[in-house]
C-alpha cells in the first residue's frame, strides 16, 4: 500500500505499507518534496518496495487514484504482470462525499 500526504512544514510524504495475514508493516517513508510525482518517479519508488519486498511475495498494490499513480500502476503491471493494481476505495468514496 502506498499513502501519499502533506505534512505540516508541506514535505510531500510517501508511506509505503505492507498488509499481510499477521497485520500491517511499514515498509519505508519517502520525502517526495524534492521532485515531481511523475508516473516515471512513482514506478521508480513503487519498484523499488516490489525489489524489496520480493515481486514473488506481492499480489496486489494499492495506490492513490490521481492520474500520474494510475500511470505508475500501468508500468508495474508491465513489468511485474503477475501484480494487480488498484486505486484506494477509502479515497475514493472521501472524493464522492467531498462532490457532495
Amino acid at each position: 500500500m502506498a499513502d501519499g500526504w502533506t505534512d505540516c512544514t508541506r514535505r510531500t510524504l510517501i508511506n509505503f505499507l505492507v498488509y499481510c495475514p499477521k497485520g500491517t508493516v511499514f515498509i519505508k517513508s519517502v520525502d517526495a518534496s524534492y521532485a515531481s510525482k511523475t508516473a516515471d518517479l512513482l514506478f521508480k519508488l513503487f519498484k523499488e518496495v516490489v525489489m524489496y519486498v520480493g515481486a514473488k511475495n506481492i499480489v496486489h498494490i494499492v495506490i492513490d487514484n490521481a492520474a500520474n499513480y494510475v500511470a505508475a500502476g500501468r508500468l508495474l503491471e508491465r513489468k511485474f504482470p503477475h501484480l494487480f493494481w488498484s486505486p484506494c476505495a477509502a479515497y475514493c468514496v472521501n472524493l464522492m462525499f467531498q462532490d457532495i
